[in-house]
């Protein structure tokens, strides 16, 4: 157990000194081309795009070539950065198919896109990490706008799962931490494929080997 809590501290602390690096919105722009496969990294709550820079420098190592980062302001509630998702891909992602991989609150933003936006109609495949799909009961001790949303009882997740077949098409994976300290309990992270990772924390996830490994092996034949 204090190997778990250390690993998680650590991932906290890298968390935090990342942080300042990821204030601003990513520039880059694709080309206009059918052909090419863009792979679109969405943070979790409090957090912002810079927390997912390991993992995009390991996806790149590995051969995917176009890997962005989006930025929302996870505060403003989790329907509402749907809605900027999607403008943000349709100003940077110019053509071809686009792959989601989400960490926490961000896989649901990613879901409300897919399944209610249309996003379904760009994306292949849609990778969660430490996503609350049926909610956690820590939400409880929320008390801003986004706690009400991941109460397991709550408008936002009774629509998404009545609301799948909106995504039909896509190919969903989960990968849950089996020592996830925020979703609890963990089963609520399973949705669709699941993998199962060991020893991690919520946190220390995106600082894993073995959970970037995970990510890479679901995104499949979307190198190059």
């Amino acid at each position: 157990m204090w190997w778990l809590a250390l690993q998680e501290t650590l991932a906290f602390a890298a968390s935090g000194l990342l942080f300042p690096f990821g204030a601003g919105d990513s520039t880059w722009r694709s080309a206009r081309a059918p052909e090419q496969r863009t792979v679109v990294l969405i943070h979790g709550y409090l957090s912002n795009r810079a927390v997912m820079f390991p993992l995009a420098g390991y996806l790149r190592l590995r051969g995917f070539e176009q890997v962005l980062t989006f930025n929302y302001r996870s505060s403003q509630g989790i329907e509402r950065s749907a809605r900027e998702l999607r403008e943000f891909l349709a100003r940077h992602v110019r053509g071809g198919r686009i792959d989601l991989v989400c960490h926490s609150l961000g896989g649901l933003v990613a879901r409300v896109y897919l399944q209610e936006l249309g996003g379904a109609r760009r994306v292949d495949r849609c990778i969660t990490l430490g996503t609350p799909h049926a909610g956690t009961y820590n939400s409880y001790w929320l008390t801003s706008r986004v706690g009400s949303e991941l109460r397991p009882d709550s408008r936002v997740l009774g629509r998404l799962r009545k609301s799948r077949r909106g995504a039909a098409a896509v190919r969903f994976t989960s990968i849950v931490a089996g020592s996830d300290n925020l979703v609890i309990p963990r089963i609520f992270a399973r949705h669709e494929r699941v993998v199962h990772v060991p020893d991690l924390g919520h946190v220390a996830m995106l600082f894993s080997p073995t959970a970037l490994s995970h990510v890479a092996d679901a995104l499949g034949s979307s190198a190059g």
